[in-house]
């Protein structure tokens, strides 16, 4: 027997590289929170530091419609608020299904400026970038997995259907030995198919978060807390804005917005196997977003994906008045009138023949940003939701703890 070659080199903090006659390997941690990743397979227990949260690999050897037509609105000026101003869009709405679409589907529209987050292949967290290359090398060795197992099963294919031509020929006394020799490679076949399907089911990253009691308390409470925001009538996602002209437009608001109605739901993915469900968040000029516990997974149909850490996350909630010109939702508050168009005092302006009244609602706001480039801005028809959500997410991230300028974890 060869003697058994192995030597594990220490390519910086918390990485190593293993050689062994068998092939290269990648160990990424510590002890208690590391990941392996090799041509045989991904075993992984990663962990935050100073958080609890850990993920662990697998080692091989009711959903809502989305609506897509948004009401116009208008959002006057009040002490405190941000006025805004609805604006019509002809830009053509995403799918607001559970699969994520490219960027590229959403045209800004001309004149405004788009609210977006940077592109997904920069957008992962710098304490997440470990964590999302071993996702990147198990995908990529599933995808060879793959394409091995399709081979294997042609060849065994080829193989049986030869046997049973040799087998079933009137001259089947001549191919003894060629019978012989199909049955042999046949079975092997049979074999290595059989490894390569036990080991493409078992190429994937299982994800398992181990908070503290804190921690799990207030995940529970924001679930809750999101369970109720999508159950809003209208969640929009406000695509762009602009600085409006009050005077010429003889309007009480500062700030036009675009916006498209976008579902909220539970939803999960292929690239991480997690026994609950993601938070998802549709996103009409970007894509979708997926809260995990402890973390914010972006995946975009091409295969591109970013992960970020969720107390790198800023979610800020607050309330807005808007000017409803259709239908008020049926979840919302008037607070009050206003008219179509005004004067600079904010009476009628009677100039205008078909200036009608028109009442005011109020309405929730959200802005997702992080200092890697997430900059997503929600409005909901309950407002009482969105703070409510605003202020259970706040609560889970305290309770997870803090990451400093280097990305390291210390306890809140």
């Amino acid at each position: 027997m060869s003697p058994r070659f192995r030597k594990s080199f220490r390519l910086f903090p918390g990485v190593r590289l293993n050689v062994s006659r068998g092939g290269m390997s990648a160990t990424i941690g510590v002890k208690g929170a590391s990941i392996n990743v090799g041509k045989r397979g991904v075993r992984a227990t990663v962990g935050i530091p100073g958080t609890g949260a850990s993920w662990t690999s697998s080692v091989s050897s009711g959903q809502r419609t989305g609506v897509n037509a948004a009401p116009t609105a208008v959002a006057i000026e009040e002490p405190g608020l941000e006025p805004q101003v609805w604006t019509p869009s002809d830009a053509a709405p995403r799918s607001t299904g559970p699969t994520p679409s490219l960027c590229g589907a959403y045209v800004p529209i001309s004149g405004t400026r788009e609210i977006a987050s940077a592109a997904v292949d920069g957008l992962t967290s710098q304490s997440m970038s470990d964590f999302r290359a071993m996702i990147a090398d198990a995908r990529t060795q599933r995808s060879a997995v793959s394409q091995d197992l399709a081979a294997a099963r042609a060849r065994l294919s080829s193989q049986k259907a030869e046997l049973d031509s040799r087998k079933s020929s009137l001259f089947r006394s001549f191919y003894k030995k060629t019978i012989a020799r199909l049955e042999v490679e046949t079975v092997s076949s049979v074999q290595e198919v059989g490894e390569l399907e036990d080991w493409l089911a078992a190429t994937h990253i299982s994800v398992q978060f181990e908070t503290s009691p804190a921690a799990q308390g207030a995940y529970a409470a924001m679930l809750r807390a999101f369970d109720s925001m999508a159950k809003c009538a209208f969640v929009w996602d406000i695509t762009s804005d602009l600085i409006v002209d009050r005077a010429a437009a003889r309007s009480s608001a500062s700030r036009g917005v675009h916006r498209t109605a976008v579902q909220l739901d539970l939803s999960d993915n292929e690239l991480l196997q997690f026994e609950g469900r993601a938070l998802r968040f549709g996103n009409v000029n970007g894509d979708d977003l997926l809260v995990y516990p402890s973390i914010m997974l972006v995946p975009r149909v091409d295969g591109a994906f970013a992960i970020l850490d969720l107390r790198e996350i800023n979610i800020t909630a607050s309330t807005m008045p808007f000017v409803e010109d259709e239908t008020v939702p049926p979840d919302s508050t008037v607070i009050g009138q206003t008219w179509t168009k005004v004067n600079k005092d904010g009476s009628r302006d009677k100039r205008f023949a078909d200036n009608r009244q028109i009442p005011i609602c109020e309405y929730g706001k959200l802005t997702l940003q992080s200092s890697s480039g997430l900059n997503e801005e929600y409005q909901t028809s309950n407002a009482a939701a969105a703070l409510a959500f605003g202020a259970a997410f706040s609560a889970y991230r305290d309770a997870l703890g803090t990451v400093d300028g280097a990305g390291s974890a210390s306890p809140s």
